[in-house]
């Protein structure tokens, strides 16, 4: 008797033993409710392109048939190539892009612009499902303004400047996303039609922008 009560106590206890096991093998609340990253893992080309508003107006055109339009620092067209990182075991991206920046008017007497070459480098939280938070670095090459008009030419250069960015992206296919962004920069004068300036006040180039960009 005793030894049959020993052989089903112990034929009890592995078969909890194995459902204990069984159970701890089921996925906990944390994972189940984990969001894959909406992005592959790996890297990926990126194209980008949008509008951009805001800074201080460098030069205004006044139309002879009504009118007018500004030259800002924080407009127009952005427009860039770049590559994104998706780690695989976390929910980071890094993307690096080199981009260029203009705003224009032409006309039939003349043109006005203000173009200069950001490289951007920024990273993302990619752990909600069709959006993503980001933010990071500007650092903007080569900022010229230049307007001519009836042949007379004004052309002003600045300082390389950095400037701060911050994101957030929605994804709007597998491939493509929808980017509504903020940039704070400034920008220091550097020479007025070839004259070295010191002392002047700086240029705000903050805006909003819309970017769209598509992942390969």
């Amino acid at each position: 008797m005793n030894v049959f009560c020993k052989a089903i106590s112990a034929t009890t206890l592995l078969s909890f033993a194995l459902t204990a096991q069984a159970l701890s093998a089921q996925p906990g609340a944390d994972q189940a409710a984990s969001v894959p990253s909406p992005t592959k893992p790996g890297m990926h080309l990126v194209l980008n392109g949008g509008l951009t508003y805001g800074g201080d107006t460098l030069f205004t055109a006044t139309y002879t048939t009504g009118g007018s339009t500004n030259i800002k620092a924080g407009s127009l067209v952005q427009f860039g190539i770049g590559a994104l990182y998706q780690f695989d075991d976390s929910p980071l991206a890094l993307m690096l892009s080199a981009n260029y920046h203009t705003d224009f008017s032409n006309a039939k007497n003349g043109d006005m612009s203000f173009n200069r070459v950001p490289v951007e480098i920024l990273a993302y939280y990619t752990g909600k499902q069709k959006m993503r938070l980001g933010g990071g670095l500007r650092l903007v090459n080569s900022p010229e303004a230049s307007a001519t008009i009836n042949g007379a030419t004004t052309k002003y250069t600045f300082d390389n400047t950095t400037g701060i960015v911050g994101e957030v992206g929605f994804q709007m296919s597998p491939q493509g996303w929808l980017y509504v962004r903020f940039v704070s920069e400034k920008y220091n004068l550097k020479t007025n039609n070839g004259v070295n300036v010191t002392g002047a006040p700086s240029l705000n180039g903050s805006h909003l922008g819309v970017n769209f960009g598509y992942e390969f």
